[in-house]
């Protein structure tokens, strides 16, 4: 039996967690949460009790980290050096780790796991109509995972990785990576890159509804081209963009983006968002 203990229970996270692991055989879950609406939470879906932190560590194989990046380094703080020797720290962010917010016990494990949500074509392979529209991977479409041993005994990986799998179930496959390679999947590319051209996409859509262009048409041809558009720019077609296409794209580059955009990529910048989404 291994015991786990959720930190943040009640949370949007921990409550993802408990819901995926409380069904199953070969856990033994003790649920933290210090709010009273949290604690509350978890005792109308799950029937469950909210657990002193120091009642809940004692003895526990894995303590998981459900809680908002900006307050891991005051909890890591006074968890760290409670815990009994051996235990295993599985955080769902590389950030806290990367950033140095994590305070370094030789003897305590420390891993990191993050779900890469279900994958775009993946999605429209499932068979179940629900599981086509769970984007974010709430259980019931396949998603990947990444992991990555911060520190610590590399025994206890297989142990800390099957416990994830579970946590994020179904899961498809599981890469393992290194800390440093992870946040360059997220904040750098998921976040940084992705969600900032994903947002000035969406700009761009409604400045031409409030420039006059029919919203339903706009809406309609945007989302038909951003799907055309993934679909031949990442080769899931057997098939190009038009010369036009391609000329338009080229000579748009100057305006939207600056010549060095990728150093948002270099170790320098991304550790300066990683101590800035754990708390400055």
């Amino acid at each position: 039996m291994t015991k786990v203990t959720i930190l943040g229970a009640g949370g949007a996270m921990g409550r993802r967690i408990t819901r995926a692991l409380i069904g199953e055989a070969g856990y033994d879950l003790r649920f933290v949460e210090p709010s009273e609406s949290g604690q509350q939470l978890i005792a109308e879906e799950f029937g469950t009790k909210h657990t002193p932190v120091e009642e809940a560590i004692k003895g526990t194989d894995v303590v998981v980290l459900a809680v908002p990046d900006r307050i891991v380094k005051d909890i890591a703080e006074d968890l760290i050096p409670s815990l009994d020797s051996g235990t295993s720290v599985l955080s769902l962010d590389p950030a806290a780790a990367h950033a140095g917010r994590i305070p370094v016990r030789e003897d305590i494990n420390m891993f990191v796991v993050h779900p890469t949500h279900p994958p775009l074509y993946d999605l429209l392979r499932e068979e179940d109509a629900q599981a086509r529209r769970d984007f974010w991977g709430g259980g019931l479409a396949h998603q990947a995972i990444v992991f990555a041993k911060a520190w610590g005994d590399e025994s206890k990986y297989t142990m800390v990785e099957e416990l994830a799998k579970v946590m994020f179930a179904p899961v498809s496959r599981s890469h393992r990576v290194t800390v440093d390679q992870m946040v360059l999947l997220e904040p750098a590319m998921s976040e940084s890159v992705t969600n900032a051209c994903l947002g000035l996409m969406r700009e761009t859509r409604e400045r031409i509804k409030e420039m006059g262009v029919p919203a339903d048409a706009v809406d309609d041809f945007f989302m038909g081209h951003l799907q055309i558009g993934i679909s031949l720019i990442f080769d899931e077609l057997e098939w190009k963009l038009s010369e036009g296409a391609i000329k338009a794209a080229e000579e748009s580059r100057a305006i939207l983006f600056k010549d060095d955009w990728h150093r948002i990529l270099d170790p320098e910048e991304v550790a300066r968002s990683t101590r800035s989404i754990t708390g400055g």
